[in-house]
């Protein structure tokens, strides 16, 4: 048994000291027959880079905000409620409950959405302020021809079952 140590502790020890195996022969190079003659060194060639240019036509500036874009409304990035007028909406319901009162608001498409106090409608960064039993009130921001910014109030009516839904 002891002698089976000692072999292994050389053998690790001969690794361990950085001696390694010899390497093997190199292969000969095959011979050429004498009737192939070597080809005449040519100067390589160098290929010639490829030019590319971008052409920006009918794409967006990269470097441009997606949100922010100058003064021009973008509104196919808004969220749904965020892309219509306010006049452009009709509410609906009002829908009272433990997590407090919502409203119901029915887009032109005939989508509805559920908003509360404080949910953001329409392009002009309109927020809802007030949601009652008869009608549901959005403040809205807007600029003025003299460049002055105004808020108003749009009032949006509860529809009854007397006028009938359209």
């Amino acid at each position: 048994m002891a002698a089976c140590i000692a072999a292994i502790g050389s053998v690790l020890l001969a690794v361990g000291c950085g001696e390694s195996p010899p390497a093997p022969p190199a292969a000969p190079a095959p011979a050429r027959p004498a009737a192939q003659a070597a080809p005449a060194a040519q100067p390589p060639t160098v290929a010639e880079p490829e030019t590319y240019t971008y052409n920006p036509a009918g794409r967006r500036d990269p470097f441009r905000s997606l949100i922010i874009t100058g003064g021009k409304k973008n509104v196919e990035f808004l969220p749904p409620l965020q892309r219509r007028e306010v006049s452009e909406l009709k509410f609906v319901a009002v829908v009272w409950g433990n997590l407090g009162t919502y409203g119901m608001i029915e887009m032109p498409d005939g989508k509805g959405y559920a908003v509360r106090v404080g949910t953001r409608v329409g392009p002009n960064h309109g927020v809802v302020k007030r949601i009652t039993a008869k009608d549901l009130t959005v403040l809205e921001r807007y600029v003025d021809f003299f460049g002055e910014t105004r808020t108003r109030e749009v009032v949006l009516e509860l529809r009854t079952r007397e006028e009938g839904l359209e």
